[in-house]
């Protein structure tokens, strides 16, 4: 698979250490973490990726703007969320990660984001 890199917006050191450990294991070459807005609307604006995870909330903001920026710019994203369809607005036929997962919930949807599965590291 070609190079992949992937932003996750995420408020929670804890959850975003996990994630992005997680993507690294399923194979992303690089995970690039945004936890607060005004970071995440500049990596929106900005920052080539090839797909973005997006924590609904971030410090009881929610990212819907940042959404908008990437679907704009044609870049892949999902939402990462334990709301439901109704709490996600325009947004609510959107791929989306729930709140808690799985790993195979994280791998389905970067197939789906991506169009392929990530290419898993044997040292990893």
């Amino acid at each position: 698979m070609p190079a992949s890199s992937i932003l996750l917006v995420e408020d929670d050191p804890a959850i975003a250490m996990l994630l992005e450990e997680m993507l690294l294991d399923l194979g992303a070459d690089s995970v690039t973490v945004e936890g607060r807005l005004p970071g995440a609307m500049e990596a929106a604006r900005h920052g080539a990726f090839d797909c973005v995870i997006l924590d609904l909330k971030l410090h009881g903001q929610e990212t819907f703007e940042v959404a908008r920026t990437l679907g704009a710019r044609g870049i892949p994203f999902a939402f990462f969320t334990g709301y439901g369809k109704d709490g996600l607005k325009e947004f609510a036929e959107h791929p989306r990660l729930p709140k808690p997962f799985g790993e195979s919930d994280l791998e389905a949807l970067m197939e789906r984001l991506l169009g392929q599965p990530l290419a898993r590291q044997g040292g990893r």
